[in-house]
């Protein structure tokens, strides 16, 4: 034979003891996979057999799978396996095809062409096409088998023969082959029997179990000799089923097929349901007699029988296997007993798994850390805010249902931006399968709603197959809200009837964490000393430099600001600062934030100090902490709305769209405080002020001063030009503001703020709102004299008899 390309680079690397080879494949389309017994030999122990055959059928075929297949433990050795007809000896160091490349060689197999394809003629079935697989053999009792996807999403179906197998002494049983799949391939686990080892009449085996639930199950059960004329009609052979269930009681739902051996053995087998027994028997025409002359039909040569349900018109099969009283029946496994006349193997057989409809949903890592203020970025050294995987059990096969959905909704301070490793606002994610078992197929359907936070997902076809479906959301990520930490919860909805309410998907942190010294300053004193501030990664690369394109800021209250820059450095770690600036705010005020530019990012978790820190902190500031917020974009990377791409966007553009804004609300990660605004006490007097409506005098302390402004009365109040009642209470004429559109006034350790034509009264940063607006006359700021003298904590009296207004601040 001559190699083909593909294969001599197989060659090459012979010592990885592979070999591939192509085989066939049908076009019939169904869904799932499944491993069904064609051939169970019953055969002695203690030498080397040829064990049974399986079939191998996966509907649709669309992806590169692989699977170890393995005996029950390492004294069993497997010596040759064929694949689709295709023989590999094992019993060497390595799987190697027996037969040979040269046409001339008389162990050449003419099943092979020049491109080293396999003929349909070894393939069980029609119609075959050409698919490549690697076997390899990874212990004496077991071979891993790769199957490679052809992009053809047909079905995939062929028979694995264990053609020559050592045996151990002692073995007894059922020689049972387990199947162990990969986790995302379409070669699923699962297990097969293959032969029995035994000296009895008859061997019984569930060759293909289902789970079902109450409303009942099918099994296909085999009946095979161990010699011809083992089956006979004098004797009867039963089955027994547990409390709780039964056999269907018409046997005109029983299909029987001849599997091998004598012609349409099946025609003359008997099925007869009897409540929890099912007798099965021999019945036709005698070709021999027993000792006292009575006719006995028995097989001419070793034959095996399958019994399950039949096929009904729709391509389903008879529910065989029937729940009689779900208050006894008992979930889990289904064992019947084998009884009759017969010496059989074994004693009792698996006819199925028993339970309730549900699914669950569960995260399959809640431990997972996601940064609050970021999403993912395509070229960060980590994967940021990759959240866990979210896995879907069905208890029962059948539990999903065909066109049933899954929606999975975020809380507020999350958006889904990944699901299965693609944008979500992207038109090749809608629609995208996700995963696939057992013949269902889960599907995504895009984001719901207007804030999209809900994922919808949708279930096609329903489960079939012995095993409940598995499915994996896998590769999901999130853009996460500053600030906002906590478990990431989804809520779980949909009419799929999930049993969960709610799953975690991650613990949502912040990036970084400060915490700082803190100093006393006092209200409008220039370059005083503030604590210093620190700030550390919670992991490497936390702070997302971007290449040194992202800058970490920090930005100061109203009131305050830099008075020189202070000094910064990385105590820990490998963060490389670039340079340090002191830049303005958005509204051109000077020195309002430190920003710090770095050349990549950290690949060791490091902290950096920011020391040396001064502030000018004017008049306006009110007592409390100053409150530095630590933000920037290397911690915040998600901005604060987000606009979806669309397909004719280039990719460029498809990476700023996908970067534009998600959320309204901060743009800093943690406040921190470095330094408490104290006011000392002022060495203020007793001041009592009196203002008469409608005259431009007043007194302070007894001593008579002129107004540009007399108070009046107006909708039953009395107003007074609030600038003379500051003057009067002791504000000196620097601490009081006009901004055009606001008044501030500063007297002892509070501020003041007016709005004229509104209600709004602010004392201290508090809003406090008024019963009547405050209004401008003559150029002076009115306001009601019972809330301006609140407001500066005074006392106040009306003499209604000689229209005055006493104000009364004691010394303070």
């Amino acid at each position: 034979m001559v190699k083909s390309k593909w294969l001599s680079f197989v060659l090459v690397f012979a010592m990885l003891v592979s070999v591939f080879v192509p085989t066939g494949m049908t076009k019939a389309f169904a869904s799932g996979t499944s491993y069904d017994s064609m051939v169970v030999p019953s055969i002695s122990d203690n030498g080397t057999r040829e064990l049974g055959t399986f079939m191998v059928d996966i509907d649709p075929f669309v992806r590169d799978s692989e699977a170890i297949f393995e005996l029950p433990d390492t004294d069993y050795e497997i010596k040759e396996v064929k694949i689709g007809g295709v023989p590999f000896d094992l019993s060497g160091k390595k799987a190697n095809y027996v037969g040979s490349e040269n046409k001339e060689d008389s162990n050449f197999d003419p099943k092979y062409d020049t491109n080293n394809t396999v003929t349909s003629d070894v393939y069980t079935g029609t119609g075959n096409k050409d698919f490549q697989f690697e076997i390899t053999k990874t212990s004496d009792n077991g071979f891993k088998l790769y199957l490679k996807d052809d992009n053809k999403n047909e079905e995939l179906k062929f028979p694995i023969e264990l053609t020559r197998v050592k045996v151990p002494s002692g073995a007894s049983g059922d020689i049972k082959l387990t199947i162990t799949g990969s986790g995302s391939g379409q070669l699923k686990d699962g297990s097969v029997v293959v032969a029995t080892i035994g000296g009895g009449d008859l061997t019984v085996a569930a060759v293909d179990t289902k789970s079902f639930s109450d409303d009942g199950g099918n099994v296909k059960i085999r009946i095979t000799e161990s010699a011809a004329g083992k089956l006979k009609s004098k004797d009867t052979l039963k089955l027994v089923l547990p409390d709780g269930f039964k056999w269907d009681d018409n046997p005109n739902d029983y299909s029987k097929t001849t599997v091998f051996g004598t012609d349409n053995i099946s025609k003359h087998v008997q099925v007869t349901p009897n409540g929890d027994t099912l007798e099965i028997k021999l019945d036709g025409k005698p070709i021999t007699y027993d000792e006292k002359g009575n006719p006995i039909y028995v097989s001419t040569e070793r034959s095996a029988v399958d019994i399950t349900g039949i096929t009904k018109t729709d391509g389903t099969q008879a529910k065989i296997i029937v729940v009689d009283d779900s208050t006894k029946a008992k979930e889990g496994d289904v064992i019947a007993k084998v009884r009759g006349n017969y010496d059989v193997t074994p004693s009792e057989i698996t006819v199925g798994t028993y339970g309730q409809y549900d699914t669950t949903i569960s995260a399959t890592d809640s431990s997972v850390v996601a940064f609050s203020g970021q999403y993912n970025q395509e070229d960060s050294s980590n994967d940021i805010n990759k959240v866990s995987d979210i896995q879907i059990k069905e208890s029962v096969a059948g539990s999903l249902v065909n066109g049933r959905t899954i929606l999975l909704t975020l809380p507020t301070n999350a958006r889904w931006y990944k699901i299965n490793d693609d944008l979500v606002g992207s038109s090749t994610a809608k629609g995208q399968q996700v995963d696939s078992d057992n013949g269902v197929r889960l599907t995504f359907e895009g984001l719901q709603g207007t804030d999209n936070r809900t994922a919808k997902f949708v279930v096609h076809r329903d489960s079939t197959g012995k095993n409940p479906a598995k499915l994996k959301i896998e590769n999901n990520y999130v853009a996460l809200e500053p600030g906002v930490t906590g478990d990431l919860k989804v809520t779980v909805g949909g009419t799929a009837g999930l049993s969960t309410d709610s799953i975690t998907l991650a613990k949502v942190v912040n990036p970084v964490t400060v915490t700082a010294d803190k100093t006393n300053v006092k209200i409008g004193v220039s370059n005083q000393a503030a604590g210093k501030i620190d700030i550390s990664e919670y992991q490497a690369g936390a702070i997302y430099t971007n290449h040194g394109k992202n800058t970490l800021d920090l930005i100061l209250p109203g009131g305050v600001k830099f008075t020189s820059k202070p000094t910064v450095k990385v105590t820990s770690g490998d963060l490389d600062i670039d340079n340090v600036n002191l830049v303005s705010d958005n509204s051109g005020n000077d020195n309002k934030i430190l920003r710090i530019e770095f050349k990549r990012d950290s690949t060791e978790a490091s902290t950096i100090e920011v020391s040396n820190i001064y502030y000018d902190v004017d008049r306006t500031v009110g007592e409390g902490d100053i409150q530095v917020k630590v933000g920037g974009s290397a911690l915040v990377t998600v901005p604060q709305n987000h606009v979806y791409a669309s397909d004719s966007d280039s990719d460029e553009d498809k990476t700023l769209d996908y970067a534009d804004i998600y959320f309204s609300g901060e743009d800093y990660i943690v406040k921190v405080a470095n330094a408490t605004v104290v006011t000392p006490a002022p060495n203020a007097t007793k001041q009592t002020a009196v203002f008469t409506i409608n005259s431009t005098t007043y007194t302070v302390n007894g001593v008579q001063n002129t107004l540009d402004s007399a108070p009046y009365v107006k909708n039953g109040r009395t107003y007074l030009p609030t600038r003379y009642v500051a003057y009067a209470l002791g504000a000196s004429s620097d601490n009081v503001l006009w901004d055009g559109t606001k008044a501030t006034f500063i007297l002892g350790n509070r501020v003041v703020q007016v709005v004229p034509g509104t209600t709004t009264l602010i004392i201290n940063g508090a809003t406090v709102t008024m019963d009547a607006p405050a209004e401008i006359v003559n150029g002076r700021v009115m306001v009601p004299f019972r809330w301006i003298a609140q407001a500066f904590g005074a006392q106040v009296q009306w003499d209604a008899t000689n229209q005055t207004v006493t104000m009364t601040l004691q010394a303070q």
